[in-house]
């Protein structure tokens, strides 16, 4: 996952955000996204080197479940 596209991600509308994950292949309503912002603000680079912290985990998990939650970690994982 590159810091320019976490960065587009930031700056990127609800809207914008469903599209860009559409084209990745994860499907995510902008109701969702929204719920999901305060943790994409709060994203530190170190997250790329020490990984998500579990207490994100656990509330990305509880809006999109754990299957789609895991989908969405790979796709940053990736």
């Amino acid at each position: 996952m590159s810091i320019q596209f976490l960065q587009q991600l930031t700056q990127s509308s609800d809207k914008e955000i469903v599209e860009i994950a559409r084209t990745e292949g994860f499907e995510i309503t902008t109701s969702e996204v929204r719920k999901l912002r305060p943790h994409l603000e709060k994203f530190s680079f170190s997250w790329l080197f020490l990984g998500i912290p579990k207490e994100v985990l656990v509330e990305v998990e509880a809006v999109l479940g754990r299957k789609r939650s895991r989908q969405l970690i790979a796709l940053f994982t990736k």
